[in-house]
């Protein structure tokens, strides 16, 4: 039996404890609904791994983001007798070409790399499939540390870190990862084979899940653009491929049937022999042409090739079925408006199911799960037990207003709504003594919003600022005294960051972030519709309210943590948003900051 990390368990934790190992004795999945403070980690991680390791089973605990394995690595180093590796992209590891590249780019550049012998570092690994003696002393001295992936790094000198964590993963009881290790079918296979575990064998848990059918979506989405296209015809002419005249061909007839197709409207559905029949047109061999081209460009050391991505997007065009809505779309660019074409998966299910099926158990868990039902739907999960736990801190610590004075709906943006959110905000801030955080439903909308507010310290995230330009954005505001964030839901400073010592006593969530009416979001809802009978709740409504719920939990993030949220919509009474709130109660308010008097903590 390993340690429990802690010398008390949180209310709620033995509980969920308990509904975990029953899940796991019956090869049951799980669905968990915890709102922060359960402590969900150690609660899933302890009885999980006391389990696999009586059964001789690996657990996979999943993760979106990179700063979420810390908590992980840190329970599991209390515990005992555990060994760990803690794995994130092969791009994030690689000493060889940098972090500068995009995650498919550098599967490419890096396959083709090793398999022409041309990366010193994987060859100190592996020469003519073998270990060599210097990375077998190097799996044999780490494999009893629990180390983070970034510290893995610093001890691969002169070696492939990403091998050697494969190779440490093989021995592992738990391998800490992000979604795509099992999650995306075009790498989880090789992976799995790599690490020499099968699904069968373990037990999944999914952290942060209310993100899984969208990045699920996202990994088997395509698209092409008339960039795109312009840089594979460069590219073959740059290495005298007969294929130029068939790029340049391929592009004027996708180019003409945009034209028709668009017209004068900004979005339009494909059929998808309207693309088939072009790229046929252009022979069985172009595929192959294209690779060649491709492994020329990685010949001559260059990072990208456009001839790759041409060549992928028509193998996934062409394996597409219904499950995908195909749209062509006027974007603005530099020089003109140009076209781009989308293939957007719209049934996670299809993929995570699977996936889902073949392990012992999966334990999929967030502290915004809800409707329970509409994640099992979305996901295809078989088979599952659903856990919905209620916060352990104090409910005096936290006030709930919805304030029904405004509203981000479209047909009523203006003036006069941007002078009632900035007016709104301003007098919640003065009513209030701490730094606030307001998050709006987009860019556009924050900025309009901003130019009316007359607050000395506004701390405003934008969309072009780099990690590190938000790292300091973020540090100013947790050192201001009465400060005012202004971001998006959706955005950097919504999800996945703690605002330490109760710096922030505010969040105004300024409206609700519906997606935008396109042709996308249609077929989306019309898809959940014919599938489930819940189109507009799973394909528009439900996913909104969620971005609000997640900036909303910004604020408290411990037990002694006082904090008022104020959501700033009419529509946020209506009864269609109910099932997301499940567990919160509300103060109905037109004057929100004249309830933050009554709070005994301001």
């Amino acid at each position: 039996m390993l340690n429990f990390p802690f010398e008390t368990k949180r209310p709620g934790q033995q509980e969920l404890m308990d509904k975990i190992t029953s899940c796991l004795e019956n090869k049951k999945h799980l669905l968990v609904h915890a709102p922060t403070g359960i402590g969900k980690t150690v609660s899933a991680l302890y009885p999980t791994l006391n389990f696999a390791k009586e059964k001789g089973l690996t657990v996979f605990y999943l993760t979106p983001r990179h700063s979420q394995h810390t908590i992980a690595l840190n329970a599991l180093k209390k515990m005992g007798d555990v060994k760990v590796t803690d794995m994130v992209g092969k791009l994030w590891l690689c000493n060889y070409l940098g972090e500068d590249m995009i995650g498919s780019d550098f599967h490419e550049i890096c396959n083709f790399l090793k398999k022409d012998g041309k990366c010193a570092y994987y060859n100190n690994v592996i020469t003519k499939g073998e270990l060599t003696e210097s990375a077998q002393k190097k799996i044999n001295a780490l494999s009893g540390s629990i180390l983070a992936a970034d510290e893995l790094k610093e001890q691969c000198a002169g070696l492939c870190p990403y091998e050697i964590s494969c190779f440490l993963a093989r021995r592992s009881d738990v391998i800490i990862g992000d979604y795509f290790h099992l999650f995306n079918p075009y790498i989880a296979d090789t992976f799995l084979a790599k690490i020499n575990k099968k699904l069968e064998n373990s037990i999944v848990i999914v952290d942060e899940a209310h993100q899984l059918p969208s990045r699920v979506r996202d990994l088997i989405s395509s698209k092409l653009t008339e960039y795109v296209l312009d840089k594979a015809a460069q590219e073959a002419k740059e290495f005298k491929s007969a294929i130029y005249g068939d790029i340049m061909g391929l592009q004027s007839r996708i180019h003409n049937e945009m034209r028709v197709l668009l017209g004068f409207s900004e979005e339009a559905y494909l059929q998808k022999d309207d693309l088939s029949n072009i790229f046929r047109q252009v022979g069985a061999e172009f595929l192959d042409e294209l690779k060649l081209v491709s492994d020329q460009a990685k010949e001559a050391g260059k990072k990208k090739s456009f001839c790759a991505s041409l060549a992928k997007f028509i193998e996934e065009w062409i394996a597409s079925n219904d499950s995908y809505a195909r749209v062509a779309k006027r974007v603005k660019a530099y020089g003109g408006d140009r076209y781009e074409i989308r293939l957007t998966a719209l049934m996670p299910s299809l993929v995570s199911g699977g996936v889902i099926s073949e392990t012992h158990s999966t334990i999929l868990m967030s502290a915004t799960l809800q409707p329970l039902k509409m994640y099992g739907d979305l996901l295809g999960v078989p088979n599952y037990e659903t856990i919905l736990l209620r916060s352990s801190f104090p409910r005096e610590n936290r006030l709930n207003i919805i304030a029904p004075i405004a509203t981000t709906r479209y047909a009523q943006r203006g003036e006069d709504q941007y002078r009632t959110y900035a007016g709104a905000i301003e007098k919640i801030c003065s009513n209030l003594s701490g730094n606030v955080a307001a998050f709006f439903p987009s860019y556009a909308f924050m900025q309009q919003v901003e130019r009316l507010l007359d607050h000395q310290q506004k701390f405003i995230e934008d969309a072009e600022q780099s990690k590190d330009q938000k790292a300091v954005l973020l540090n100013q505001f947790i050192l201001s005294d009465g400060g005012l964030l202004l971001g998006v839901q959706g955005g950097s400073f919504d999800q996945g960051i703690d605002f330490p010592n109760n710096v922030l006593k505010g969040v105004v969530i300024a409206g609700i972030s519906l997606a935008k009416p396109d042709l996308e979001t249609k077929s989306l809802i019309e898809c959940y519709d014919k599938q489930y009978g819940k189109g507009m709740e799973y394909g528009y409504l439900y996913p909104a309210v969620q971005k609000a719920i997640q900036a909303s939990g910004r604020a408290i993030r411990k037990e002694s943590d006082k904090a008022v949220i104020v959501y700033l919509d009419e529509r946020f009474t209506w009864s269609n948003y109910r099932p997301v709130f499940a567990d919160h109660t509300f103060v109905v308010s037109k004057e929100p900051w004249e309830k933050l008097k009554e709070m005994e903590w301001n």
